[in-house]
């Protein structure tokens, strides 16, 4: 009998949105993968490793750089952090007002610079002295009262001015100084849920309170008396904006991202489990957008874009957050992400029977994440036909010790994978150096699914080259 090979040795494009077809290296599920560099090769990401220690007590729902060189910490309790070079965090007020729904920094033309944040009615704002933020004693809590309750209190810099979310009015917080609450106003019943900045533009995204199908985004400039353009955007919400190569947002709670540049709309992708994303938590690394996305499947990090002009668009799941692994654990909600100094950041918040966790997620400068590629159903052309495969082959850059890879697969979309073994018996290869790995396979099946795991060691990882599954060239069933 005579056997052809059927090779994948393409991963640059991301995890598709059909289970049996996409674009050319796509997949059916993956994380922890780095698609994105220059070799189109299945490598490992850098880990999420968490570094607040025990002082973050509540959910971080915005970072800001500070202009003194510290991190500031914006907690759903009320609670102020900050965060110093090295990585310390410090616990340095609690505003009595509760939750804090935006922050930024702001500097006025006399050349005062404020931390700014905003709590359910009121905007509060912090001086900076010449030693920096350091002394928080002295605070205006209540610097402005007048913001109507809300959910949102999005905080902004757009078109020379700090722009603050108040439910279905924009208020302003000017270079000069100057405050209103209602610099302009929406259509009644839609309420400013994120922002951010485009141009000169302040971008907004809203939902309703009645919770139906009818997001928005608006665009506005100081100089304009009403908002400039509208665009219905086909979900229950805008819940975060973020501007990288195009203008893209997520919005409803079934992972939805889409595209708009107020003329067009298109429905990008989706998270496979679903889920959403705070206002606070997107971000770009490296030219691409980064979502934190909770509520779903399988939350964490993920991102849409490309690296090069050359390149597709593609939804990655970067990172998984470090109490993914702690058994019984399960996060919850992701508040705030993050990309400062060079460091990405994320925020969450896990549950564990009765007991509730916070805290805050670095990415790992010496440790690899474990990482699971998971490839499209195969047919071969034939999904009616019954197939014979045999065996997968592994071609990958000399292994490094300690690292290894290991195979399983799916016949038939069968409720589970299957591990294969090597030719030695064992589930996993990490011979130091080795440069393929056979793992038996003998079966028949219409579909077969084949995924890998890649398993690092400290800061390096396998790098598989391509994966090789051998089908008969004649089928057993014929019709």
């Amino acid at each position: 009998m005579a056997f052809i090979p059927y090779t994948i040795r393409s991963f640059r494009g991301g995890i598709s949105d059909e289970n049996n077809r996409g674009i050319a290296g796509s997949c059916k599920f993956s994380y922890g993968l780095d698609i994105h560099k220059k070799a189109d090769t299945l490598t490992c990401k850098q880990k999420m490793a968490k570094a607040s220690g025990t002082t973050v007590v509540d959910l971080i729902n915005f970072f800001v750089a500070g202009s003194d060189s510290s991190t500031y910490c914006f907690g759903d309790g009320g609670k102020i952090y900050s965060r110093n070079g090295a990585g310390t965090y410090t616990l340095m007020a609690t505003d009595a007002n509760g939750e804090i729904k935006g922050a930024s920094e702001w500097q006025e033309s006399g050349g005062d610079a404020y931390l700014v944040w905003s709590t359910s009615t009121s905007l509060a704002r912090k001086l900076k002295a010449p030693q920096g933020y350091v002394d928080f004693a002295n605070y205006t809590v209540n610097y402005k009262t007048d913001l109507t309750a809300s959910a949102c209190h999005p905080i902004g810099m757009a078109s020379g001015a700090l722009m603050v979310g108040n439910d279905e009015k924009l208020a302003m917080y000017g270079f000069d100084g100057s405050w209103t609450n209602a610099a302009m106003n929406i259509r009644p019943g839609h309420k400013i849920k994120c922002l951010e900045e485009r141009d000169d533009y302040a971008i907004l995204g809203s939902g309703r309170g009645d919770n139906s199908e009818q997001g928005h985004i608006w665009s506005w400039i100081t100089s304009a008396t009403n908002y400039v353009q509208k665009k219905k955007i086909p979900v229950k919400g805008i819940n975060a904006l973020i501007y990288a190569e195009i203008m893209l947002m997520q919005g409803g709670t079934d992972g939805e991202l889409f595209y708009s540049d107020f003329t067009n709309v298109v429905p990008v992708h989706s998270v496979p489990g679903g889920g959403q994303v705070n206002p606070g938590g997107i971000d770009i690394e490296d030219g691409i957008a980064m979502f934190g996305f909770y509520g779903g499947t399988y939350p964490g990090i993920w991102s849409y874009g490309r690296r090069a002009k050359n390149r597709p668009f593609v939804l990655n799941y970067d990172y998984r957050l470090s109490p993914t692994a702690v058994t019984g654990s399960t996060v919850v909600e992701i508040g705030a992400i993050a990309e400062i100094g060079g460091v990405l950041l994320a925020s969450w918040k896990t549950t564990d029977g009765s007991t509730t966790e916070y805290g805050v997620d670095e990415v790992s400068t010496t440790l690899k994440a474990t990482a699971v590629y998971e490839g499209l159903e195969f047919d071969a052309g034939s999904p009616h036909l019954k197939k014979r495969f045999r065996d997968v082959h592994i071609i990958m850059s000399a292994l490094t010790s300690g690292c290894s890879v290991a195979v399983k697969v799916k016949l038939d979309k069968a409720s589970s994978w299957t591990d294969l073994k090597t030719t030695e018996g064992s589930t996993s290869y990490s011979t130091a150096n080795g440069t393929e790995a056979i793992f038996l396979l003998s079966g028949e099946a219409k579909i077969l699914e084949v995924g890998i795991t890649l398993t690092p060691s400290s800061n390096s990882s396998p790098e598989i080259l391509s994966i090789i599954t051998f089908v008969e060239k004649e089928t057993s069933e014929y019709v």
